[in-house]
């Protein structure tokens, strides 16, 4: 298999091949490469190579001196590496840092353009970050290549600017000043980063800094180039002196619309069918795909959502009930898809999407049918603004559905038809991607028809048969499949009937050797993917090593048997539904469906095992997004070891209650430790049995739910009398005194939680006595106990800083924080919510980032800086929105209620007051963390009334503003 080349150009060069450095000896050849790589898989002109190479000193023959070059790169790099051709020479699907840096500046403006500012922030991190030096550096000897460099380098401060335009929009003002200086001193005739510079300081409450820096300008453009600022500059400095609202800082918030995959490949051959389709989904509500496997329902439907983005302002949602194991999994995955959170999942989503124009695409609903249409149904009639797009083998049977039926490709016509088809068009553009350079003649293209017809049109049938021209002829895979159907026409009548797709896939399946089936095997009980490790642990079972296991995931991710995706740099596998289900017929056949399933149990019961101790460590953050990627996984496991059973492993599963409460999935948590507890044997060991009750208690008690909590955190300190360890006594102790704070019972709850701290600092727990001094600190702020809350603040700090836990020391902030403001020591507070601030945004808290500004906001209004108060009261408004955190934002709210009302604007405190009322009123989760919140500052929706009450006791209302106030006291009751 020819290894795939990565050239950096953005930088020292380098040549990778299979992810080695390869060494590119001597100085023509790697400008012959980087000329190649700046092709854009294009073929380059042999008059172009060789005027690039030598200009005026020619060599004596440059044709050949030019193809020495060239023979002299294959050598090196594979003899595949160069394709040549009548128009020159191309490189073979290369992956080039500066082609992809193009691509993503181009989708960052695009994104900008449509008003997607967090999607052209990330691709422009994104293409910044390929950048390692000077471009070309060390190949800018010929003029060609100084040209492209200096082109690159011009536009690498264009994405720069590009970047700066995103961040404003996102408010982040304040850490753009130090990049823009930055950014001026080597460019400064660039007008629009001194306008950027300007409007950053302007938004930062900066107005006189901001006018100095247009003079500066100014003086720059006047001294050097004998020129006066441009015309948008001058209007924005007018802007600043007339402080016009239109250049204001409005946050963008950052939660995307939606979450559509991005396209890997094209589009091709169905553009009749998504306009007809989408013309349906303007007329009615629900519309379900139906048609046979591999007929290409999923990607129909996934591009018509993707074509009417524009149309839906909440967004575009994918759920994948391809991932479910069991019917039950159907909400749990609706829920995971539009992020909701709580008790009663379906509840909360169709909360969310009251009044919401969104489209919900429910993906292979034929898996959970009953389910799918069940959560259709309460959709459409909760929702009234959402459509549904579905795609199932059939028809949900609901009275409002529209069905249609997905037909095959349209082919050519008969055997000696020579003609192209949308079909054939698909395999032909499949197979040049598995085989580049791949360009066929008359007689190729007539096979081509011939296999598309062999396989019935069907998308995925055609696509399977394309990716083997990298080892196949066309007329190979055309007999092949010709003897096949053959087969299939001679096969008995009581034989079940195999589609042409079912026969493809089965072809393609006995071609694969030993090692790669038994691969599919362990990646077929997956659920939502399998990374390289869990795929080596369970192939190990089977005695093949993680050096053999890589290979063979190239290899079938090379046959288009498993797709790979990537996020956040790590690969994860998975395969299409048709081939899933062949495989776990295959192993169902042979007896061994039960052995691969307890194998992936049993990794992930090891992997819960290790998570229980890693998620109170230094690498917690780092543990709690791997789990994230694993969640369904976990899912999985969880039933296998149900319905096996294997009670060991279902209880091993059932210690990652802090894995949910770090990832604010208590709801979801709490069922998952339900189901493992329901299968805990009389002889589990003591230690993971308080393990268990004690994470179920911390969830209930998180979820409002006391009677529940008290009743496990009370089995747990039991169970903990009897002589367990210190570390499980103090486990016990800290979450039953959460539940016991919950319940009202204060004293015990005090008392609970000091005999866990005494308990865990004596067995050198440090991350348990942090978390019993955060619960004991939560209930002395209630008390409003200054000092023991400092007390604790100091305890926790200690505790945190000896692990390194980040999740600690947080809120260990918020509360020296408090301290400091019931001290009236303003500077001390806002430097411990400028920490707070820094340390929230780093490791993803955004209820504690928009808390720690409105925190700063606050102490901005009370040393008298209304403009500071109001711009961090948005900020923390739109974070908290961003992070969906409803209590922080109905907090900001209030303080920004308080800053209109300080500021004489009762119409905009009155506003922002009753819509935290309303927000009081619906029916929402409680989220973890949110009792330290609770504690620190109150309840918004008693500041509200309060508010409110003010405002009318101000306009002469006092019979209002005495009902206002008798139920604010109500509330606090």
């Amino acid at each position: 298999m020819q290894e795939r080349l990565e050239i950096r150009l953005l930088g020292p060069f380098e040549v990778l091949a299979g992810g080695k450095l390869a060494d590119v000896g001597g100085s023509k050849r790697q400008a012959l490469l980087a000329m190649l790589a700046l092709g854009h898989g294009h073929a380059v002109d042999v008059n172009a190579l060789v005027d690039g190479l030598w200009g005026e000193e020619l060599p004596a023959a440059p044709r050949n001196a030019l193809h020495h070059h060239v023979a002299r790169l294959r050598a090196t790099l594979g003899a595949q590496s160069i394709a040549g051709s009548s128009d020159g020479y191309a490189l073979k699907d290369p992956g080039v840092d500066a082609v992809l840096f193009e691509e993503l500046l181009a989708e960052t403006r695009a994104a900008l353009r449509d008003g997607d500012v967090p999607s052209a922030a990330d691709a422009i991190a994104s293409a910044l970050a390929l950048w390692r030096g000077p471009a070309l550096q060390g190949l800018t000897g010929t003029t060609r290549l100084s040209d492209e460099a200096r082109r690159l380098e011009t536009l690498r401060v264009d994405a720069l600017e590009e970047q700066f335009d995103a961040a404003l929009a996102l408010g982040e003002h304040r850490e753009l000043t130090a990049p823009l200086r930055s950014a001026l001193a080597d460019n400064p005739f660039r007008e629009r980063l001194w306008g950027q510079l300007m409007l950053a300081l302007y938004r930062g409450g900066r107005q006189a800094d901001a006018l100095e820096t247009f003079q500066e300008a100014r003086r720059v453009l006047a001294d050097e180039l004998g020129l006066e600022p441009g015309l948008e500059l001058r209007r924005l400095q007018e802007a600043i002196l007339a402080h016009d609202p239109a250049i204001a800082a409005v946050p963008v918030d950052r939660r995307r619309r939606g979450n559509l995959p991005a396209p890997s490949t094209s589009f091709v051959g169905r553009e009749d069918e998504q306009g007809q389709v989408a013309a349906l989904l303007h007329q009615h509500r629900l519309v379900t795909l139906t048609g046979p496997p591999g007929v290409g329902k999923s990607r129909l439907a996934v591009e018509t959502a993707r074509a009417l983005e524009r149309e839906f302002p909440a967004g575009l949602w994918l759920v994948d009930f391809g991932r479910a194991g069991e019917a039950a999994d159907a909400v749990r995955l609706l829920a995971h898809a539009v992020d909701v959170r709580g008790a009663d999942p379906l509840v909360r989503v169709t909360s969310r999407f009251r009044d919401a124009g969104a489209l919900v695409v429910l993906d292979a609903c034929e898996h959970v049918i009953d389910e799918a249409a069940r959560i259709a149904s309460t959709l459409l009639a909760e929702c009234g603004a959402v459509r549904i797009l579905a795609t199932s083998r059939a028809a949900l049977r609901l009275a409002s559905e529209v069905r249609f039926p997905v037909a095959p490709l349209v082919l050519a016509g008969g055997e000696s038809d020579s003609g192209r088809s949308v079909a054939v068009d698909l395999f032909l553009e499949r197979a040049r991607a598995a085989r580049p350079g791949f360009e066929p003649d008359a007689e190729e293209v007539r096979l081509a028809a011939q296999i598309t017809r062999r396989v019935d049109g069907l998308p995925l049938a055609i696509e399977l048969a394309a990716a083997r021209v990298n080892v196949l002829g066309l007329a190979q895979i055309a007999s092949i499949l010709e003897r096949r159907a053959a087969l299939l026409r001679d096969s008995p009548a009581a034989d079940p009937g195999r589609t042409a797709l079912q026969g493809l896939v089965e072809w393609s399946y006995d071609l694969l050797h030993g090692d790669e089936k038994t691969l599919l095997q362990q990646l077929a009980v997956h659920r939502g993917g399998a990374s390289l490790t869990s795929l080596g642990a369970l192939a190990a079972t089977r005695g093949i090593n993680e050096a053999t296991v890589a290979y063979l995931v190239a290899a079938v991710v090379d046959k288009s048997i498993v797709a790979a995706s990537f996020s956040g740099g790590v690969a994860r596998y998975d395969m299409l539904d048709t081939v899933r289900e062949y495989v776990l017929e295959r192993l169902t056949e042979s007896g061994e469906l039960a052995a691969a399933r307890g194998a992936h149990a049993r990794y992930f019961a090891t992997l819960a095992d290790d998570a229980r101790f890693e998620l109170r460590g230094r690498e917690w953050l780092r543990w709690e997004r791997h789990l994230e990627l694993e969640n369904d996984n976990l899912w999985a496991a969880l039933t296998y070891a149900r319905d096996e059973p294997d009670p060991a492993v279902a209880t091993r599963l059932g210690t990652l209650a802090w894995y949910f409460a770090l990832a604010e999935r208590v709801s979801e948590g709490r069922r998952f430790l339900d189901l493992a507890l329901s299968a805990m044997p009389d002889d589990t060991p003591v230690e993971l049995r308080i393990e268990l009750l004690a994470g179920l208690c911390y969830l209930a008690a998180e979820e409002l739910d006391p009677d529940a909590a008290l009743a496990a955190g009370e089995r747990a300190l039991s169970l903990a009398a009897t002589g367990a360890q210190p570390r499980q006594l103090g486990l016990a102790q800290l979450t039953l005194a959460l539940a016991l704070a919950q319940s009202g019972d204060e004293e015990r709850a005090d008392a609970m939680a000091q005999g866990a701290c005494a308990t865990l600092e004596a067995a050198g727990d440090d991350w348990g006595a942090a978390a019993s001094s955060i619960i004991r600190a939560t209930g002395a702020a209630r008390a409003g106990d200054v000092a023991a809350v400092a007390a604790m603040a100091a305890t926790i700090r200690r505790h945190s800083d000896a692990l390194g836990y980040d999740a600690f020391r947080v809120p260990g902030l918020l509360l020296e924080a408090w301290v400091a403001a019931r001290r009236d020591d303003r500077a001390a507070a806002a430097d411990a919510y400028r920490r707070a601030l820094e340390l929230a945004g780093r490791i993803g808290f955004g209820d504690h980032a928009a808390f720690a500004l409105a925190g700063l906001g606050s102490n901005a209004l009370a040393s008298g800086d209304l403009r500071e108060a109001e711009e961090l009261e948005r900020q923390a408004l739109a974070i908290a929105e961003a992070a969906r955190a409803p209590w922080a934002a109905a907090h900001a709210r209030v303080q920004l209620a308080r800053t209109a009302a300080a500021a004489e604007d009762a119409k905009t405190a009155e506003r922002l007051y009753r819509q935290v009322l309303e927000w009081s009123q619906t029916q929402r989760p409680h989220q973890a963390r949110e009792s330290l919140f609770v504690a620190l500052a109150g309840s918004p929706a008693t500041a509200a009334l309060l508010g409110l009450a003010d405002i009318a006791e101000a306009r002469g209302d006092t019979a209002s503003a005495n009902d206002l106030r008798g139920r604010a006291d109500l509330a606090l009751t």
